[in-house]
């Protein structure tokens, strides 16, 4: 999951650098207001922890993608037909993504 906000000069998003999987979590460590400086046009803007939106991570999904080809190709050969349950790990790996970005999205925090 990647976190991005909008920046309000050159309507390009923002990515804000965080590993918090959690709005709460994120606000504990930026704080309820933080300064975003954006790549394309250089301006700094104070943003609310709401104004953040989480949105799947391609990168990762990608990297499910090749585990699941890999692991039925190599499961194929010991296994046969039954290797392509091996098939559903990108789905997993979607879902976790869907869920996680979900859960983000949905809590807000209240603001002062």
């Amino acid at each position: 999951m990647k976190l991005v906000t909008y920046c309000k000069s050159c309507k390009k998003d923002i990515i804000v650098k965080s590993n918090a999987a959690t709005r709460p979590e994120l606000q504990m460590e930026k704080g309820d207001e933080f300064n975003v400086n954006c790549q394309n046009c250089g301006s700094m803007e104070k943003k609310h922890v709401n104004d953040v939106k989480a949105e799947p991570n391609k990168a990762l999904l990608l990297v499910g993608l090749g585990i699941g080809i890999i692991a039925t190709v190599m499961l194929w050969k010991i296994y046969g037909a039954i290797s392509t349950i091996s098939a559903t790990i990108p789905i997993l790996f979607w879902y976790q993504q869907m869920n996680q970005t979900k859960a983000f999205n949905l809590y807000m925090i209240r603001r002062k």
